[in-house]
């Protein structure tokens, strides 16, 4: 029998007469990429696996509460890491979409916007609009 190509890593091995389309070596890291790619393609077809992956982690989350405050404290070098990963992801993110909603960044309920306004939109492609603002009743 002719020698396929891994879908891992891309090198011949001799497929198993008695697996049918096999696509994959027996080496332990094809095997660990087969399984990754089944279940990426599970959760995107089935919501019923993909709400059981949910369930499952962060029922683990509960019961390893302390876990990443461990993992923290030792491997600081990491920690040091991912902060400015972090920063530098955030810098991307104000620079593509600058204008993002805070839950407190409303005006006073004092401000009293009246007159002529043109409403310019800086996420969406689309016109600006002119409106008047004016007071219904004090």
């Amino acid at each position: 029998m002719d020698e396929i190509p891994c879908g891992n890593g891309g090198h011949f091995f001799p497929p198993n007469p008695r697996i049918k389309n096999q696509k994959y070596c027996g080496k332990p890291e094809c095997q660990r990429a087969r399984k990754a790619a089944w279940q990426r393609r599970k959760k995107a077809a089935d919501p019923d696996y993909r709400e059981g992956q949910k369930l499952s982690r962060q029922k683990w989350a509960q019961s390893h509460s302390d876990y990443w405050r461990i993992y923290r404290s030792e491997h600081p070098q990491k920690t040091e890491r991912n902060r400015i990963l972090q920063t530098i992801r955030n810098r991307r993110r104000s620079k593509r979409n600058p204008l993002i909603a805070k839950m407190d960044a409303s005006k006073p309920l004092y401000f009293k916007a009246i007159g002529l306004f043109y409403l310019v939109p800086l996420i969406a492609k689309m016109d600006a609009l002119k409106v008047n603002i004016i007071p219904i009743s004090e």
